[in-house]
């Protein structure tokens, strides 16, 4: 059994890289080619009338924009800046709430649009508005922090070119290694037990199923969740199971992607920021399926 595991994790993980690290390579290389031909600053510049109305800082602004194209890219520059002491752990934190809604936006072309929406119909646009607003709310306290700072430095820090080889190494590394141990315990059931123990949950039982089959792959809730609407579920129970889905996940999810990158490229300080970012996105998750169980 344990060697059927390792394989199948293995597998998992061989297959993840071959999808992710082309795109980190792309996202690198474009970025360290914006770097260098200034076109970065250059934007951060036509920005500067938003930059003194809202009082973040020009690399903030860069980041976010950076972001609605590729958020690899934009952690990526930020994990840099932060090597060279350009930007501190509360500027970075404050980012990393910042671009949570480019980050969401980055799906809406290759997921929401071309997928949930279609096979949801109305749940999946309420789906998509929630997650959206989720992430536009994190984005706020990202402003807010960002804001909050004294003396907080309105121009953008000169940038260096991204190493393409040294990114990709470490960050191939770590998320290898992340990737594997994550799939591997998933392989041997520790996450089937988390999910069997959330069964006692006060909710309509295709809304916990919708739930436990994201626990797991996350096309495949949205698929169950369209044949339940199809046998007469009402679209608030599908969209809570999605969402109720985030919640159980929110964890492992959280583990087996966000903490990969962010471990290669901020080290133990990518811990916090994952953390910080995730009893977020729990709380305002929690809140909103409160919200559609009074509707």
């Amino acid at each position: 059994m344990i060697e059927s595991a390792v394989g199948k994790a293995a597998y998992s993980t061989a297959a993840f890289l071959i999808k992710s690290l082309p795109v980190v390579v792309i996202a690198i290389y474009a970025v360290s080619y914006s770097i260098k031909k200034g076109y970065l600053e250059r934007f951060a510049l036509f920005l500067q009338p938003a930059l003194r109305k809202f009082g973040v800082s020009e690399f903030a602004v860069i980041s976010f924009a950076t972001c609605f194209v590729s958020p690899t890219a934009s952690y990526s520059m930020l994990s840099q800046a932060w090597r060279e002491k350009k930007v501190d752990d509360r500027e970075v934190i404050a980012i990393s709430f910042l671009n949570s809604f480019p980050s969401v936006f980055s799906h809406l072309y290759a997921y929401f649009i071309p997928f949930v929406i279609p096979v949801l119909g109305f749940a999946g646009v309420v789906y998509t508005a929630v997650r959206f607003a989720v992430a536009a709310i994190k984005s706020l306290i990202g402003l807010l922090l960002s804001r909050s700072r004294k003396n907080s430095d309105t121009s953008a820090p000169e940038l260096s070119p991204l190493s393409v080889s040294q990114n990709v190494v470490r960050i191939g590394a770590v998320m290898a290694a992340t990737y594997f141990i994550v799939s591997l315990l998933s392989q041997l059931g520790v996450f089937d037990l988390m999910a069997e123990s959330l069964k006692f949950l006060p909710f309509r039982a295709e809304a916990v199923t919708i739930a436990i089959v994201e626990f797991f792959n996350i096309r495949s809730a949205v698929v169950t969740a369209a044949s339940f609407i199809d046998a007469g579920l009402e679209w608030k129970w599908a969209v809570i199971g999605l969402i109720l889905g985030n919640v159980i996940s929110f964890s492992t999810r959280s583990v087996k992607h966000s903490l990969p990158m962010h471990l290669s490229l901020f080290g133990k300080f990518g811990v916090k920021i994952v953390l910080l970012n995730s009893i977020v996105t729990l709380i305002l998750d929690i809140f909103f399926v409160v919200l559609l169980l009074l509707v």
